[in-house]
């Protein structure tokens, strides 16, 4: 299994610079970043059976309830924890299915943390590709969760996911929590072919468009970074792109209805997340925001803040720094578990993960 998985792998690395050597227009299918994402991860969708019962760590029975978006209008898996506990934590990820959101909602509920982990794209009946994702599945899962007695309802994402949780809650009435780790800060244009969607934006709600940063020549502006810092980063690719963004196409957190939590790093090499979070934080100070808002930043950490990290073999710092990466991820975990506990946004008994 081992050998076929890596001659797929190779075999896509080949396709893939091919691809990037060709990419013109947003006719095409396939994406820079999901190039990137599928190569060293996949969609390893994890099937289990619905309501299968199991023993966490924490000693007590926890129930897992399985959705689909065909039948249930969303993609997720419910970890009940079963403690009587009226909060619920949405977990997702930047990468396609369960699998990676599964572990967090393993990791928060053997925390006594009842999690919802949820897939917004790429599944039966979803978007393929991040061009119009419907943020009303998030209203969906937050309905069916106020049904069980659910009534405190948070959000965590990292990276992409991140950038996604901000811009659930921002139409989502429900969540009064958003943790958002290594974020993007603008709406960008939706990737795939034009006549998948009316809306061209990455997300959609009720059918209408946001504003978004347009791709433009982004390749070649790419390129001509790389050439001019003699060295190939991801970041230069998104740093390109999110540089084209205007206020107008930021993403419009103020209308967040609960506290906001804002994780970055100095050494993000993948996204401009820390200049972002700044922005973002801005922004809620323009609107006078009135819930708990607070941005941390890692002097230590890399892009990937998750406890569950994917692709550090592309990230140079992980590759040098590989301890001082491991202990900002420890570090935020507890500074998320403290939020969670709390629930709620605090400048007190907080410290700086880096």
């Amino acid at each position: 299994m081992g050998v076929s998985r890596y001659h797929w792998q190779y075999r896509d690395i080949l396709s893939g610079f091919q691809y990037l050597s060709s990419y013109k227009n947003e006719k095409d299918s396939y994406t820079f970043w999901s190039f990137l994402y599928a190569v060293f991860i996949g969609d390893k969708r994890d099937k289990k059976d619905k309501s299968k019962i199991y023993q966490g760590s924490i000693k007590q029975l926890m129930t897992k309830t399985e959705y689909t978006y065909l039948q249930d209008g969303f993609s997720g898996v419910l970890y009940d924890v079963g403690n009587g506990d009226d909060r619920l934590l949405i977990v997702i990820q930047g990468l396609k299915g369960l699998e990676l959101p599964e572990r967090y909602a393993q990791l928060f509920a053997d925390k006594g943390f009842s999690t919802l982990a949820m897939s917004y794209y790429g599944g039966k009946g979803q978007k393929k590709g991040m061009r119009a994702i419907p943020l009303e599945q998030f209203q969906t899962a937050c309905d069916k969760m106020k049904e069980y007695g659910y009534k405190r309802i948070g959000i965590y994402g990292n990276s992409k996911g991140a950038g996604i949780a901000l811009l659930a809650a921002s139409v989502v009435r429900d969540i009064s929590l958003v943790i958002a780790a290594s974020s993007f800060g603008h709406i960008m244009q939706g990737t795939g072919k034009p006549d998948e969607d009316e809306c061209k934006a990455m997300v959609s709600y009720k059918g209408q468009d946001f504003p978004y940063v347009e791709k433009g020549k982004l390749m070649s502006d790419f390129i001509k970074r790389c050439m001019h810092e003699r060295k190939i980063r991801l970041l230069y690719f998104f740093d390109e792109w999110d540089r084209k963004g205007t206020e107008e196409n930021e993403i419009p957190i103020e209308r967040i209805n609960g506290d906001i939590l804002l994780l970055t790093s100095t050494h993000d090499e993948s996204v401009p997340a820390k200049r972002d979070a700044e922005l973002l934080v801005k922004r809620l100070q323009r609107n006078n925001f009135e819930h708990n808002y607070r941005h941390i930043n890692s002097e230590t950490g890399s892009h990937n803040l998750g406890y569950f990290p994917v692709n550090n073999i592309m990230l140079p710092r992980e590759q040098k720094y590989p301890e001082e990466c491991h202990l900002a991820r420890e570090a935020t975990l507890e500074i998320i578990l403290k939020t969670l506990g709390k629930w709620e946004v605090t400048r007190d008994e907080f410290y700086e993960n880096g």
